[in-house]
């Protein structure tokens, strides 16, 4: 394993080397069993997120999401523009974060789209980001709504 590690990775902390190795061994060497309780957070958020999404949104209408059997973030599509001032402005008064999409778009500077992470997240946490967010997305809707 040291050797394939070597050919990954350089100047990997001999101090962070040895904390994995110690809980691998700790667990028999596998990866799965080392990781079981982080594995057991994530596939309860990974269950949570959407029926949250569903609950506060519907099933159908103006907010979609992708849907998803792994990773830690969920992309919404929003009925209005979602640029830097309306992360500052969700932030400010909301007090929830998400990421804009055009972040991940080279020249883009604005989209419909919100990137959410849930990684590690309790159950309360998770609940309570929800809320805000509708709270925002409702906010930003009407807002686009009577500029009409």
């Amino acid at each position: 394993m040291s050797l394939i590690k070597s050919n990954v990775t350089l100047n990997t902390s001999p101090v962070a080397q040895a904390v994995i190795g110690g809980k691998l061994l700790r667990h028999g060497c596998s990866m799965v069993a080392a990781n079981k309780r982080e594995i057991e957070v994530y596939r309860a958020n990974l269950r949570r997120v959407p029926a949250g999404l569903t609950a506060r949104f519907g099933a159908s209408g103006p907010v979609t999401w992708n849907t998803f059997s792994g990773g830690f973030f969920v992309v919404l599509t929003v009925p209005f523009t979602v640029d830097d001032d309306a992360l500052r402005r969700s932030a400010r008064e909301h007090g929830v974060l998400w990421t804009p999409m055009h972040h991940f778009h080279h020249g883009m500077t604005s989209s419909r789209q919100i990137r959410l992470s849930f990684s590690l997240l309790d159950d309360a946490s998770i609940d309570e980001g929800l809320d805000r967010l509708a709270s925002f997305v409702t906010t930003e809707s009407r807002a686009v709504g009577s500029a009409a």
